[in-house]
């Protein structure tokens, strides 16, 4: 299978990196704007092509826009016009509708995903929306080709801006999480050469258990606190301080920026 890239950040890496380790990767192909020194890295790191070339970058099954959603339609126009009518476009960006994808080339196959960048370590949570015209071999390939570096969820369009602000940007959040967990670690005397393990640990196990059991988180936190016991102690001060009115309100103001996003209308394009 043959994929390219359109754009070279974080998420365009972290994907590249999931399937990297594949024992049959697909082919992947990656340009940007201008910066030649990421694409030699993402090169000599992963084995991939790297190019500017139209010709060899349209020869792909799946072309992913994974580009600013500021700077969309210059991008991925030039693609619109020179692919091959069996190639679907893939959107990994934040907040750009089917709608307005559609509009700038109304001929061409979309789908829209938002996967995170735990696909690093083929673990991402990828949530995926299909425009009519993508054939039902073309879904099957494209589903594949993600669970590959994670989990994958076909959902209604709808929702995609709130699945965007849960679980593309959610990563963020647990690992600053993290950063509060190591640091009181430090301040407790864990030396800092344990402390990251004992923390990544800590919330793998909380995670899985999750999966596992039909409890929600509540019955769960519940069941760990005593009355009068440590765990109770240190909840207290996370109710007093609102963090978890504060986590609410950060997935909430990043659901809005999405919708944000999305909002302005691509420019009309003329050959």
């Amino acid at each position: 299978m043959k994929i390219t890239f359109i754009g070279a950040g974080s998420m365009a890496e972290a994907m590249i990196a999931g399937w990297s380790q594949l024992k049959e990767p697909p082919e992947i192909t990656v340009t940007n704007r201008s910066d030649d020194e990421k694409l030699e890295r993402l090169e000599k790191t992963y084995g991939i092509h790297t190019s500017r070339s139209m010709s060899a970058l349209v020869d792909a099954d799946f072309i992913f826009a994974a580009c600013k959603p500021k700077d969309w339609e210059e991008a991925v126009y030039p693609f619109l016009q020179s692919a091959s009518s069996s190639t679907v476009f893939v959107s990994v960006m934040a907040g750009i509708t089917l709608d307005s994808l559609k509009q700038l080339d109304p001929s061409k196959s979309w789908a829209r995903s938002m996967p995170n960048t735990s696909a690093a370590v083929q673990a991402s949570m990828t949530s995926i929306s299909f425009d009519k015209t993508v054939p039902d071999s073309k879904k099957t390939d494209l589903l594949h080709l993600l669970k590959e570096i994670g989990e994958t969820a076909v959902i209604e369009e709808s929702i995609m801006d709130a699945v965007t602000a849960l679980t593309g940007t959610g990563p963020a959040y647990i690992y600053y999480l993290m950063e509060s967990m190591e640091k009181a670690a430090a301040n407790i005397g864990i030396p800092e050469s344990i402390g990251r393990n004992l923390v990544a640990q800590t919330l793998i196990g909380a995670s899985r258990r999750v999966q596992a059991e039909e409890k929600t988180p509540k019955e769960l936190y519940t069941q760990i606190m005593s009355p009068g016991g440590t765990t109770e102690a240190g909840f207290h001060v996370l109710q007093d301080r609102g963090v978890q009115e504060a986590l609410i309100a950060c997935i909430t103001r990043a659901h809005e920026r999405a919708g944000e996003l999305g909002a302005r209308q691509p420019a009309e394009k003329t050959d």
